[in-house]
């Protein structure tokens, strides 16, 4: 089948069941109200940065400069105003990051970009949202891992269509999606051009695929994802579907069926995204014990959570890295050094893994006799105030950030 013919295809299926279409979003990118509630959540937690206390000390003018760069931003052949104000895509060396075995490139982009980006979401965003696969996580709002997390555990506990599972993963997810796929996509829904054109604007300048880093990126992901999501549930009748970006498993309990869906994923995702599913994909047994004592299968390795049908552990490697920073902080107060604040983030971020996790035991031999938490908490809250005391009586200067903090008795 050619591409021209397979869209059509795909366009009359999504008039033929009724699918909502939005107009009129360009106008709503104008409104002030919504330039100001993107800017609000913009700021939060980056108070401190220059930028953003440049554009505090002088808001209501940057938020007419912004209106006027978003009226100048259109299509070549649309005529306007003041052309040099329009909206011009800056090329940026990314950030590499390297962990876990894994080469990531992170773009940042700048201020006004971001501030361009969080408009084009607030929009989105209910759009977005309004026909999501209800258990789809990884980027919108409470539904992040411990979502995720709760969802799967209904399902081990409910007993139905568990006895195998299929985890599988998008090969290159970020790095493959095709801008023009992406692009058609959304104008099955959104038949709005100028926004559209805002939107494709954002996005160009990147040799392959969307950036990583973009506030954008995560939303029109999830969102390209979608009729994969209601293909496994409605097509190929997979119950228990889970998706954690482009990480998805699936349980029923007839694994012949698991494989075969497998197959049918992998058609999809490449006739209509011109993408392909990692080689390493795994279908197997769920672990149980029987009677005899002798266990069989494996565990539910997924979103940093290791899943039995009785209890829920944590990754080996997220075990290491809290022992491993409870002990140096043990070891810096032992010593009589003062704490660095981002470890002590770190050790309530990591805290978060024990209370919900069933690892109570490893919790008493390996963190409870290095650390107090208690104190801990004591110490950010200490922080936070300061901060927030800080940011009342703030003249727009730059402060320096505090180096260290003074293990104060933990």
């Amino acid at each position: 089948m050619r591409k021209k013919e397979l869209w059509q295809k795909v366009e009359k299926a999504a008039t033929e069941r009724g699918v909502k279409q939005y107009k009129y979003l360009y106008r709503r990118m104008l409104d002030e109200n919504i330039i100001r509630k993107a800017y609000k959540k913009l700021r939060k937690g980056k108070t401190k940065r220059i930028e953003i206390q440049k554009i505090d000390a002088d808001l209501d003018n940057e938020v007419a400069a912004m209106r006027r760069m978003i009226e100048n931003t259109k299509p070549p052949d649309v005529p306007v105003e003041h052309p040099e104000l329009a909206y011009k895509p800056k090329k940026r060396k990314p950030k590499i990051i390297r962990e876990k075995g894994k080469t990531r490139k992170i773009f940042m982009p700048e201020i006004h970009e971001q501030w361009l980006h969080h408009i084009i979401v607030l929009i989105l965003e209910p759009i977005i949202t309004a026909t999501a696969y209800p258990y789809s996580c990884g980027s919108f709002p409470k539904r992040g891992a411990h979502y995720g997390k709760k969802r799967l555990l209904k399902i081990i506990q409910g007993g139905k269509n568990i006895r195998n599972f299929a985890k599988i993963d998008i090969r290159h997810f970020y790095d493959s999606i095709r801008l023009d796929i992406l692009m058609r996509e959304l104008r099955i829904r959104i038949k709005d051009e100028l926004f559209l054109y805002i939107v494709e604007l954002c996005l160009q300048g990147f040799k392959k695929g969307i950036p990583l880093g973009f506030y954008i990126s995560q939303w029109l992901a999830n969102y390209l994802l979608e009729p994969l999501d209601h293909f496994i549930t409605d097509k190929l009748g997979i119950p228990n579907l889970i998706r954690y970006m482009d990480d998805i498993v699936l349980g029923h309990d007839n694994k012949k069926k698991l494989h075969q869906a497998i197959v049918e994923i992998k058609k999809f995702i490449g006739r209509r995204f011109r993408l392909k599913l990692k080689r390493n994909y795994q279908v197997f047994k769920f672990n149980y014990q029987k009677k005899n004592g002798k266990v069989v299968g494996r565990v539910i390795d997924f979103m940093g959570f290791l899943f039995f049908r009785n209890r829920t552990t944590m990754r080996k490697a997220i075990m290491l890295s809290a022992t491993r920073l409870a002990s140096k902080l043990h070891a810096a107060k032992e010593a009589g050094r003062g704490y660095f604040k981002k470890h002590l983030e770190a050790m309530l971020s990591y805290m978060g893994w024990f209370s919900c996790t069933d690892t109570y035991d490893a919790y008493q031999d390996y963190i409870k006799p290095y650390i107090k938490v208690r104190q801990l908490k004591k110490i950010i809250s200490k922080l936070t105030r300061r901060a927030n005391r800080n940011e009342a009586v703030d003249t727009g200067t730059k402060r320096k950030p505090a180096g260290r903090i003074a293990a104060c008795g933990a």
